[in-house]
């Protein structure tokens, strides 16, 4: 196979090999200058389990770690869900075993050779090795509350915070689905799930945990005490719960407000992971929707201007991120048949009718010129129609992998994933 060579549109460069043979030196050339000052680099799929897509994720991430020496990669899976990956991942510098792939979301084969190589570079490795841990909110919310009470105390939180929480904030006790259901039975549309100075009270508790949570385990840190690993791991769930009530809140009332709630936790995730870890930098791999800069307004398969979890940690924390899209012309995947784009915007059909099958380009590409805005194809779930966002690219990405196609390889057995 040739090394990549420029394209037929100007500003892209079309690859010659699959995306698991891209040379060191090729993605060098490309992405070196981009994410050396970087601080995050996210990769964002169109869409969860796709072949081609899970392969160039791959390609990606082993070069991020192997020649900019990041460690710390941060999944959009939930935090609690997560640690089972999380640990295996620390395991692997004693011994190998099956990796524990039903983790992710929507598995297929396609995500196996990456778990497989990490736990690979941690044997090789054990002084500096990878760690992994997800962002997201979809966990049992029982679980967070039982590890506030469990971990609080012995971090030094205030006990008449905790004894507030547990008396004050919904669903804290519930123990199953169905408990769960019962907080927010009844609600009519356009109405809020919870009543409004309940809903206040709580997440004022949460939020003030959180920070209390975050500063003791910063101290911690600083005099290396024991608990900082703790402490930061009361501020995560503390985090998580208040995307997750914030989500459920305004899931009947507004879709851009419950949407932005749950990608406000996986920024303040984020945020939290990479100081408990000590990391400066990090990568972080979810969907496309999840890692934009929303720099400009774009209406998100018709919900409106949904904001993103990196969008919301550039926000809190003025890092500077690197994001790449991946996307395609055509990508089954592992959540429903796919709808090929139409639009005479369309960015996936302009790169297609182009003869492009495998490309890069920058967000400042000479091509895009010939539109302010492009509909992207990014399916998030299956419908006969097109799926997908019209945005300013250089708004919401800097950086374009393209496939003309990307199928499913094999869909694995799968874990629920909202209702774990």
């Amino acid at each position: 196979m040739s090394a990549p060579v420029f394209g037929a549109l100007p500003g892209v460069t079309e690859f010659k090999m699959a995306p698991e043979k891209i040379p060191d030196a090729e993605l060098s050339a490309l992405l070196r200058e981009r994410v050396a000052a970087a601080d995050v680099i996210a990769i964002g799929e169109t869409v969860h389990g796709s072949s081609a897509l899970l392969r160039l994720q791959a390609r990606l991430i082993r070069y991020l770690v192997d020649k900019h020496g990041l460690r710390l990669i941060v999944w959009e899976n939930p935090p609690l869900r997560s640690l089972e990956l999380s640990r295996w991942l620390a395991s692997c510098i004693e011994a190998r075993s099956p990796a524990p792939v039903a983790v992710l979301y929507f598995p297929t084969a396609s995500d196996a050779p990456l778990l497989e190589w990490m736990c690979d570079f941690n044997r090789s490795n054990p002084g500096n090795p990878i760690v992994f841990r997800g962002m997201d909110m979809w966990d049992r919310p029982w679980e967070h509350y039982a590890r506030i009470q469990s971990l609080g105390i012995p971090v030094g939180i205030d006990p008449a915070r905790l004894k507030n929480i547990k008396t004050h904030c919904p669903g804290h006790r519930a123990s199953t689905w169905a408990e769960v259901d019962a907080v927010f039975e009844n609600v009519a549309a356009g109405e809020k799930s919870l009543p409004e100075a309940d809903y206040q009270k709580c997440r004022a508790l949460l939020t003030g945990l959180l920070d209390s949570a975050r500063q003791s385990g910063l101290e911690k840190q600083k005099k290396k005490a024991p608990g900082a690993d703790d402490a930061f791991e009361v501020a995560i769930s503390a985090s998580t719960l208040l995307g997750w009530l914030g989500y459920h809140n305004e899931q009947w009332s507004n879709d851009i407000l419950s949407w932005n709630e749950r990608d406000r936790a996986q920024g303040r995730n984020l945020l939290l992971l990479m100081a408990k870890h000590g990391a400066t930098r990090a990568i972080l791999s979810a969907h496309s929707s999840h890692v934009s800069h929303n720099r400009s307004p774009a209406d998100w398969w018709g919900y409106g201007d949904l904001k993103s979890g990196v969008y919301f940690f550039t926000q809190m924390t003025r890092k500077k991120v690197f994001n790449m899209a991946l996307t395609a012309y055509e990508a089954s995947g592992a959540q429903g048949e796919w709808s090929l784009p139409t639009a005479g915007n369309s960015l996936d059909k302009k790169l297609t009718d182009a003869g492009h099958l495998f490309s890069f380009f920058a967000s400042n590409a000479a091509f895009l010129s010939e539109h302010k805005k492009w509909w992207m194809q990014n399916q998030n779930y299956p419908g006969p129609y097109e799926s997908g966002v019209e945005l300013v690219p250089p708004d919401h990405f800097d950086a374009f992998f393209f496939f003309k196609r990307s199928h499913l390889d094999k869909a694995l057995p799968a874990r629920p994933v909202w209702r774990p």
